[in-house]
Order: C-alpha cells, then sequence, then structure tokens
C-alpha cells in the first residue's frame, strides 16, 4: 500500500469516529450546561420564595404588635385625665398637655397600625407572585385578618367582647380575630416549613 492510500484510510476513519464523537461531547456539554442553568434558576426561585414568606411573617408580626400599641394608646385616652375638672389652672394646664401628648401618641400609633398593614398586603402581594401556592391561602388570611386586628385602636372605648363583622354578616368578639390571627399565623409557620424542608 503507498503512502497516500494509508494516509486515506486514516483520515476517513478519523472522520467516521472523530465527527460523531466532537459532536457527542457538545452534546454532553450543552445537556450539562443546561442542567447547571435549571439548578441555578430553581435555587434562585427557592430563594425568592423563602424571603417572600419571611418578609410576610414579619410584617404581620409588626402589625399585631403595632395594633397593641395603638390599641394601648386609645384606651391611655381614657384613663389619664381627671384633673381636667379640677379647680386650680395649673392642674387643668398639666392635664390638657398629657391629653394632647397621648392623642398625638395615638394618632402615630394609627399610621403606624395602618403603614405596618400596607406592608403586610404588599409581602402577600409579593408571596402571591413569588409563591408558593400552597401558601398564598394562609398568607391572605393573615392579611384579611391583620385589617381587622385595626379596629382596637380606633375607638378610645373599644372593648375586647365587642362584636366586630368578620364577614358582611357574620359578627365575632374581637377576641375571636386575635385567636383567629394567631391562628392563621401558626398555619402560616407550618405551610412554609413543610415547604421548604421538603426533599
Amino acid at each position: 500500500m503507498s503512502i497516500e492510500v494509508v494516509t486515506s484510510l486514516v483520515t476517513a476513519t478519523v472522520a467516521v469516529v472523530g465527527v460523531p464523537a466532537v459532536y457527542m461531547q457538545a452534546r454532553a456539554a450543552r445537556l450539562s450546561a443546561e442542567a447547571v442553568g435549571r439548578a441555578q434558576l430553581q435555587h434562585t426561585r427557592r430563594t425568592n420564595q423563602h424571603a417572600a414568606c419571611v418578609e410576610v411573617l414579619a410584617a404581620a408580626d409588626e402589625l399585631k404588635r403595632a395594633c397593641d400599641n395603638s390599641g394601648s394608646a386609645a384606651m391611655w385616652l381614657t384613663l389619664t385625665y381627671e384633673d381636667a375638672a379640677s379647680n386650680d389652672e395649673r392642674v387643668r394646664e398639666r392635664a390638657a398637655e398629657r391629653r394632647e401628648s397621648a392623642e398625638r401618641s395615638h394618632e402615630e400609633a394609627l399610621d403606624l397600625a395602618y403603614e405596618t398593614y400596607e406592608r403586610l398586603v404588599k409581602a402577600v402581594s409579593r408571596l402571591e407572585l413569588e409563591g408558593p401556592d400552597q401558601l398564598i391561602t394562609s398568607a391572605a388570611r393573615l392579611a384579611d385578618l391583620g385589617d381587622l386586628l385595626q379596629l382596637q385602636g380606633r375607638s378610645t372605648d373599644f372593648n375586647e367582647d365587642n362584636l366586630v363583622f368578620v364577614t358582611e354578616s357574620e359578627q365575632q368578639p374581637f377576641t375571636w380575630v386575635t385567636s383567629q390571627f394567631a391562628e392563621a399565623r401558626r398555619k402560616f409557620i407550618l405551610g412554609t416549613r413543610s415547604y421548604f424542608n421538603e426533599i
């Protein structure tokens, strides 16, 4: 055999074996890159979902504290000012100053409760976008009950045994609202744990 024939045979063999091998390597590299990309996307998605859940829980806890503070501020307005009817003008002035201070504190507490409620609503909206779907209902329940929690700070004569409308036709004592809020929070936490701890 001449050198030209041997060279041709070697070249043909490399072409027959080498081209599919290069193709297979390129295909394997592409599939591997796609798998890595999907894994990174899934990790990013889970991270965003976790952040959305934390945001909902933090906003719900902040709202509960703010509503408790506004309720205390409203109650404080009714307790402080027996001296307003005193015959001593200085005593009356001090009572009026304390009353004004308590009214400002009450307004600030109400504003804060409303702002934290708005944060909770936004956090629930973010969760609706990010998912997971199985946590949206319990998060929305927290927001619905959070709206009712603000009632305790709106009136100075509010009593926890007062009936409040929880639907258009149903009334419950305010204590029911607080217990339902605590239960909705518990369910949200359990659902979040279950979702993020599943393998």
